[in-house]
């Protein structure tokens, strides 16, 4: 199940981003004219539902995000979201660090949906058994919009951490879903 979750949403990715491979690319992107980093700062709430046996629950975090300064696509841009997000129910804390660059593209003025890859880590609490600290990947989608410097967002985005047991749980693989307000500078 999850490796024909991976082909089809990488299939998905690679779909949304053909229009990118066409056009004029520049490296680096900080160094062109006009181009902004676009900061964001976002308090972020929702539900994270891991694979543990925990069930779901209240997840909460904090993000920065900003327009990538290496790369500039011809159409659309690239959206390096740094976050770190903290989940604590039932016997298992989960706490991330995150680092997600999501390809976005513009619906309307100042609204831009996306999706991509990511890499993190993942620190582990567990009451009921080892606690393993380990590197992690992301793969998600997020959206957000903007209006003044007014920031609403959101995002899913599925994460695996590797085969090592957390608590009673096989792993701590789990799917984490946000509400994103927060201030555009």
């Amino acid at each position: 199940m999850r490796k024909r979750l991976l082909i089809a949403a990488t299939l998905a990715l690679t779909a949304i981003s053909l229009p990118a491979w066409g056009g004029d690319w520049a490296f680096p992107a900080a160094k062109q004219p006009g181009w902004s980093a676009n900061t964001t700062v976002a308090l972020k709430m929702g539900v994270m539902v891991p694979d543990a046996a925990v069930g779901s629950g209240l997840a909460g975090g904090f993000e920065l995000a900003l327009d990538d300064p290496l790369l500039q696509l011809p159409y659309g841009k690239i959206r390096d979201q740094f976050s770190y997000n903290r989940f604590d129910h039932g016997g298992l804390m989960l706490q991330t660090l995150e680092f997600n660059p999501h390809y976005m593209i513009p619906v309307i003025d100042n609204l831009w949906v996306g999706a991509g890859p990511g890499v993190g880590w993942v620190f582990t609490d567990s009451n009921s058994g080892p606690s393993p600290d380990m590197a992690t990947l992301q793969l998600g989608a997020s959206a957000y919009y903007t209006a003044g410097q007014l920031m609403l967002g959101l995002e899913s985005r599925y994460q695996w951490t590797g085969d090592e047991r957390v608590g009673n749980a096989s792993s701590a693989d789990n799917w984490l879903t946000m509400l994103k307000i927060g201030y555009a500078y």
